[in-house]
């Protein structure tokens, strides 16, 4: 069954458009402008969520999405360094966006056991209450 006049909801994406998409999009992240992959969708006329569902239909479109943020994180980097951005914003980029994070958390599993001792109170007094 066809989709309803004037649906606007009916599925436009093709592996080679999205290709094209993708392709676009890579193009836009080595400008050293663009920080965040919210911002290359923004200006590709696209929510930031377009390249998930892609990946998610095309799965061989994956690596388009690794280099579109690899180039954003290393795009937020340099312009931090170079004074370009806020380092605070560039930071809370990196963090929010990229998985940075302040410092190497560890997880630390041990099993300790301690032996649980039959220690009487009263051992240490006589038949009056009184320390021995």
């Amino acid at each position: 069954m066809a989709a309803p006049k004037y649906n606007t909801n009916a599925e436009k994406w093709t592996l080679e458009n999205a290709t094209e998409f993708f392709n676009k999009a890579l193009d836009l992240s080595k400008d050293k402008e663009y920080d965040f992959i919210g911002e290359v969708a923004y200006d590709l006329d696209q929510d930031k969520g377009v390249f998930d569902y892609l990946i998610e239909k095309f799965p061989a479109l994956t690596q388009y999405k690794i280099k579109i943020k690899n180039n954003c994180e290393v795009n937020c980097f340099r312009n931090i360094k170079k004074e370009n951005i806020n380092i605070a914003a560039g930071m809370i980029n990196l963090k929010s966006n990229h998985g940075w994070t302040d410092r190497i958390s560890q997880d630390v599993k041990a099993n300790v056991s301690f032996p649980i001792l039959a220690v009487d109170p009263l051992a240490d007094y006589d038949s009056n209450n009184e320390p021995s």
